[in-house]
């Protein structure tokens, strides 16, 4: 790290501190960070809907100041669960391990920094931070499926569904956490199903529509250093492509992940809407790229209309051999699905966590979830709209989305003035007078 960086990492974190000294935070807020729903039973098992925003610190230390608690617990039992020797292990694996983009670095860094002040007993560091966060590396079995064209009716385009089928390792896998992302650099809003902490992502959908979800395929491993988590490939996936036109994003994604060598074989969904997906196969002992298969919808599978990822092979022509809930007749009935039938197929099985979404447009979709509380059923289906996980921003120069465009916003512009993106108003990638005046101009607008 150069003087320079750690410089505005130390101003951040005063700022961070002085900010709760002498404002305080009400209960379920932060800087940049909300609570928009909780519900917790005594044991920690439940659920919390949550948005974030701002650069990658910011979403870092916010997630981590309205989670805390959680995020040790996790961490703690992480610990337990491996023991001495595996978890110093995993520790050294994730050292050497590759971790994209470039800003979740600066998220777990957050983290430390935002515990380091709220548990400093705990003295929990980026590796503890980063073997929490891909306690799902080496098993995740799964079902997904996804539909268009004749078996969707308007205005719905598509109807996807995932589920993940895991053991709970650890008590804090049953609480189930939604958090909705609203980086400022660019990159595309999106939403996380996962547990306490997670920066990483096993299930997610973005604001164009698209489901990544990794499922088990093959799982042999490379520890070596220099390789990507698949939990990380899901993730980098979800954010990597912005062009409009979204019949581009997979082989977009599909050509970036081939730069990376993989840790663990999966299939990675890549659900993009009304056709435009597909299923990425990787394994880390291909003498190419480890990413090195990429599956569409086949017109052999029920006329190319939907797709289905289980945990076995297929080439797309056919139902995998491990198909167990009922899929094909599903799609041999051809009349329009709704989202509740897409949703029950795979819901019958008690499975970790569920996401099913109806896709109308760009930013506009429903999503439903909900979690396991193992020894107490299920959360409640978690219904919301994208807007409501995603406020509009209501004014030009409202950087960190909060409605106002104030000295915060201010803050963030001049901290990036001639850096980075993450203060550019006009689209044009960079930060600058440009931006600066439309900032001003718009000062005091929304508050």
């Amino acid at each position: 790290m150069t003087d320079r960086m750690w410089t505005v990492r130390r101003l951040k974190i005063i700022g961070c501190i002085l900010t709760s000294l002498l404002c305080g935070a009400p209960t379920g807020a932060a800087e940049n960070g909300e609570i928009l729903a909780q519900q917790l039973d005594g044991d920690g098992r439940g659920y919390t809907v949550l948005r974030v925003w701002g650069s990658h610190y910011e979403m870092g230390y916010a997630q981590t100041e309205l989670l805390g608690d959680y995020i040790v617990q996790g961490v703690n039992e992480t610990k337990a669960f491996l023991g001495s020797y595996y978890y110093d292990m995993a520790r050294g694996i994730m050292a050497g391990a590759v971790w994209m983009p470039a800003g979740v670095e600066d998220e777990i860094d957050a983290a430390v920094d935002c515990l380091a002040v709220t548990h400093p007993s705990e003295n929990i560091d980026e590796l503890d931070l980063k073997v929490s966060c891909t306690a799902g590396e080496w098993l995740y079995g799964c079902r997904s499926h996804s539909c268009w064209g004749r078996y969707v009716a308007p205005p719905i385009r598509t109807l996807s569904t995932r589920r993940l089928d895991f053991s709970t390792l650890y008590p804090s896998m049953n609480h189930l956490v939604i958090c909705a992302r609203q980086p400022n650099d660019g990159s595309p809003e999106w939403v996380n199903i996962g547990f306490p902490g997670i920066v990483t992502s096993a299930t997610g959908v973005n604001e164009f529509g698209t489901i990544v979800a990794l499922h088990d395929y093959a799982c042999d491993t490379d520890f070596a250093a220099g390789r990507m988590p698949r939990m990380i490939a899901c993730r980098y996936a979800l954010t990597i492509a912005t062009d409009p036109d979204v019949s581009t994003h997979l082989d977009t994604v599909f050509a970036e992940l081939q730069n990376y060598e993989i840790m663990t074989g999966s299939f990675v969904n890549y659900y993009a809407p009304e056709g435009h997906g597909g299923v990425m196969v990787c394994h880390p002992d291909q003498a190419g790229p480890d990413f090195y298969y990429l599956r569409r919808p086949q017109e052999a599978w029920h006329h190319g209309e939907a797709i289905i990822t289980t945990n076995t092979w297929t080439d797309g022509t056919y139902t995998p051999p491990d198909e167990n809930f009922g899929a094909d007749v599903y799609y041999d009935d051809e009349s329009p699905k709704t989202l509740e039938s897409h949703w029950n197929l795979l819901a019958g099985v008690n499975g970790l966590q569920q996401l099913s979404i109806a896709y109308r447009g760009r930013g506009d979709m429903t999503i439903w979830a909900d979690g396991r509380l193992d020894g107490a059923g299920r959360t409640p289906r978690l219904e919301y709209e994208w807007d409501d996980l995603f406020p509009a921003q209501a004014q030009p120069g409202d950087l960190n989305g909060d409605g106002c465009v104030d000295q915060a916003d201010l803050g963030i512009l001049l901290a990036s003035y001639e850096i980075d993106a993450s203060g550019d108003l006009d689209g044009d990638g960079d930060t600058d007078q440009a931006d600066l005046g439309i900032l001003l101009a718009n000062y005091g607008a929304g508050c």
